[in-house]
């Protein structure tokens, strides 16, 4: 199968001292399509959040591989092709909004006049004009998760990796950013592996959701998700959209012991 990317039997374990060593993926293979959407559900805990950090080369993998368009980039760090979007929105506080998008564009050694109008360009994009110059002290939780997600897109990755992005936020700026991300995600045509804890919010958004097991996390149902696109709000209340929602519960609490 041609994929975008694909994970091949990836596994990563933590150390605890004298203790055993913490499991927490363990021969995890999935194949994401280009251009699909794709969340990634599972009970907290589950090794979600590790499983990115992995793709993204934050985290060295113990075993398996990672490769975009067949080309194999384990352990690669420094981008290469992919963009992060963390719940905690991690912003460099002595940085405006200008510069904080900038910043993957500067460490790529991006010259500052192009850099300085694509991170305007990406601004304008998730709609913050007129907040270029303000610290993230000064902006809502939403504004500095849309600063994230413009420095994400800034660096034009092929494949963008987001982390519970909306999980901190309130229930309404969480469906608004839900409605801007499908927004973006249509404009800007970027795959996109997105992890939630949220059923609804992976019904929603994605083409396919990748149920994963508690840990050693791996996936254990692959369900695909049959509303068309564009997506509106009304679908939530579908009655397909519910018994949807309800299925995927089922297979979650049979997962999970208390």
């Amino acid at each position: 199968m041609n994929a975008k990317l694909e994970l091949r039997n990836l596994s990563k374990s933590f150390p605890r001292g004298k203790a055993d060593p913490i499991h927490v993926v363990g021969d995890f293979s999935l194949h994401i399509k280009n251009l699909e959407f794709l969340a990634v559900l599972g009970p907290s805990g589950c090794g979600k959040s590790t499983l990115l950090r992995l793709i993204d080369g934050l985290l060295p993998a113990d075993h398996g591989h990672i490769l975009m368009d067949g080309r194999d980039i384990t352990n690669v760090t420094g981008g290469e092709g992919r963009g992060m979007v963390f719940q905690s929105f991690d912003l460099f506080p002595w940085r405006s909004t200008l510069k904080n998008v900038e910043f993957g564009l500067e460490a790529q050694g991006v010259a500052r006049a192009e850099r300085e109008d694509i991170a305007r360009h990406y601004i304008n994009l998730v709609g913050l004009s007129g907040f270029e110059a303000s610290y993230p002290h000064e902006l809502s939780g939403g504004m500095q998760q849309r600063v994230g997600f413009a420095r994400a897109l800034a660096i034009k990755p092929e494949v963008l990796l987001m982390d519970e992005p909306f999980g901190a936020l309130d229930v309404q700026t969480r469906d608004i950013l839900q409605n801007e991300l499908l927004d973006i995600w249509e404009k800007e045509q970027k795959t996109v592996l997105f992890v939630t804890h949220s059923i609804e919010e992976a019904i929603y958004l994605a083409d396919r959701i990748a149920v994963i097991s508690p840990r050693p996390a791996k996936v254990d149902h692959m369900i695909e998700v049959p509303f068309e696109r564009p997506r509106h709000e009304a679908i939530k209340s579908d009655p397909k959209f519910l018994e949807m929602r309800q299925e995927i519960w089922q297979i979650l609490k049979s997962g999970v012991q208390v």
